[in-house]
């Protein structure tokens, strides 16, 4: 079994990265050697497999792949967050963002969809569930649809659930925590009448989404994983899902403005810092093909 001593060969790290980068699209720097060897050891360890060169081996066998593959891609992405993350950002949906929606869909189909990529465990999508059916009034007179797409099925799986523990409420209003959980062993679940407004679905942000149409595209923080050529290809597939008058949200970290390649490729407005638009009077883009 691999020792506390063990160490991820550069040889194998640059195996692991090419597979990383076929299955998922996720580049990874020579510097995050460190930190894959030791996400790993601990599957190696799960699996009672004895070295990382057996490992990466197996993946050669499909069915392994098959059973292996959302384990794997949860180990070498980041799936912490909590509900609520960036006050900004949700400050700027409930009172910039849904005061445009509403004025746009109120005299037509009073429909909003938002789409949450790379939701990971579901945090950011039931935030948004909890801000539309607070803002939204009378909410009845409302059709809303938030979509939660990840790589990984198993935090997908869990993300349905819908139940977390004290770090992923820590920071929400207490009111809101009282109003839309209920403790259950030490946990917290969120009510059904949150969870029946999200649709979890498994996507890769490096292939076509067949959905479009949103008001608002979530895709924050994902960008600093993948080299250049994925962050085009996943910006072609976000901007393509707005709709006219919406907006997409890149998050705290965005690296298209230091960007001439990215801003080049961007197909939408920017805004605000991690914030770009299609405006009204352009279509939206028909989904990739």
């Amino acid at each position: 079994m691999p020792t506390q001593m063990s160490r991820l060969t550069t040889d194998e790290f640059e195996k692991f990265s090419k597979l990383i980068d076929e299955l998922a699209g996720i580049y990874l720097a020579p510097e995050k050697i460190t930190l894959l060897g030791n996400r790993l050891r601990r599957r190696l360890r799960e699996r009672k497999i004895e070295t990382f060169g057996e490992y990466l081996a197996k993946f050669s066998d499909p069915a392994f792949v098959e059973e292996e593959l959302p384990f794997f891609l949860s180990a070498i992405t980041t799936n912490e967050t909590y509900f609520f993350r960036n006050e900004r950002l949700w400050e700027t949906i409930e009172h910039r963002l849904l005061p445009e929606f509403v004025a746009n869909h109120e005299r037509t189909d009073r429909t909003i969809k938002i789409w949450s990529a790379a939701a990971s465990s579901g945090e950011e999508a039931y935030t948004l569930a909890i801000v539309l059916r607070e803002a939204l009034k009378p909410f009845a007179k409302w059709k809303v649809s938030v979509v939660a797409t990840d790589i990984s099925k198993k935090v997908l799986d869990a993300a349905k659930q819908g139940l977390y523990g004290d770090y992923a409420v820590a920071k929400m209003p207490p009111k809101l925590k009282s109003r839309w959980f209920t403790p259950v062993d030490g946990k917290f679940q969120v009510k059904d009448e949150i969870r029946k407004m999200v649709r979890f679905t498994h996507h890769n942000l490096r292939d076509p989404f067949p959905l479009g149409g949103f008001d608002l595209v979530l895709l924050r923080n994902v960008l600093m994983y993948f080299d250049g050529p994925m962050k085009v290809r996943v910006l072609d597939v976000t901007s393509r899902a707005v709709a006219p008058g919406g907006y997409l949200f890149i998050g705290d970290v965005d690296p298209i403005r230091s960007s001439p390649v990215l801003l080049e490729a961007m197909p939408l407005e920017p805004k605000t810092p991690g914030l770009y638009a299609r405006p009204l009077s352009k279509k939206s883009l028909s989904p990739t093909t």
